[in-house]
């Protein structure tokens, strides 16, 4: 484990032991934060592979279990308003730089963690990496904001949004891979921001998933740049379109 996972990690488990010694006996509370802790390395993975818990196959959950799991934690995280700037602090640091995740670790809620785990009986560890969670967290802040209006009308028509803007530091040191997929989810929303907002609705795996991603088709191939290659997964789908849907919606809203 290298310094800054441990530095995060340290920070991690002296929030977690202090949330449930604040809540609970302390013997009942040492034993609950130690089962929970393994969870919280796991999801910010801070622990080596070879820590996990071997489980026979049929026991593993299926990859769409897992991105209904994360959708259910990810949404109670935003529905804390108090966590809000934590999150809002998150997304604005430059990814897989110096402080990336620590800010992701306070930006977790360590109750819906623990409700996940337990809801799972411990037999699933979320091996969510800080670029994970940051993925997960604009969908779901899309379907607090938005889910219920509908998609924002105008969105075409706004005016490019600057990179510079959206963070906190230097939007020089984001990679390559990185302003790709922004420009993409940016691109797609924009020209397709009905069925973006389907998806983003969707259950992950279900059928009106599916739906809204045959329907954005159109809308993919038109935002690849000629002689791009764009590998795109159903979760990297929600992901950066979730991203561009967010911050074109939250524009166009304040106009």
């Amino acid at each position: 484990m290298n310094d800054c996972k441990a530095r995060q990690f340290a920070l991690g488990r002296l929030q977690l032991m202090r949330h449930f010694l604040d809540n609970r006996t302390s013997q009942e509370g040492i034993m609950q934060a130690r089962k929970a802790l393994t969870h919280l390395a796991l999801i910010f993975g801070l622990l080596p592979a070879t820590t996990a818990v071997a489980r026979p196959a049929s026991e593993e959950p299926s990859t769409t279990e897992k991105l209904r799991l994360l959708a259910e934690f990810t949404d109670c995280v935003t529905a804390q308003k108090s966590r809000q700037p934590a999150i809002q602090a998150f997304l604005r640091t430059i990814p897989d730089r110096p402080g990336f995740g620590e800010a992701g670790l306070k930006a977790a809620d360590l109750t819906c963690l623990n409700r996940a785990a337990a809801r799972m009986h411990s037999k699933i560890e979320m091996r969510l990496q800080p670029n994970s969670f940051r993925a997960a967290l604009y969908p779901s802040l899309y379907r607090r904001e938005f889910g219920k209006t509908g998609p924002v009308a105008g969105l075409k028509a706004l005016p490019p949004l600057l990179l510079s803007d959206e963070f906190d530091g230097d939007a020089a040191e984001l990679p390559g891979d990185f302003i790709a997929s922004r420009l993409f989810g940016d691109c797609v929303a924009r020209e397709d921001s009905a069925d973006a907002h389907a998806l983003l609705l969707a259950q992950p795996g279900s059928a009106e998933e599916s739906a809204a991603i045959d329907a954005l088709k159109p809308a993919f191939t038109a935002c690849i740049k000629q002689g791009q290659t764009i590998s795109l997964t159903r979760a990297a789908a929600r992901a950066t379109v979730g991203e561009g849907m967010l911050k074109l919606s939250r524009a166009a809203a304040a106009r």
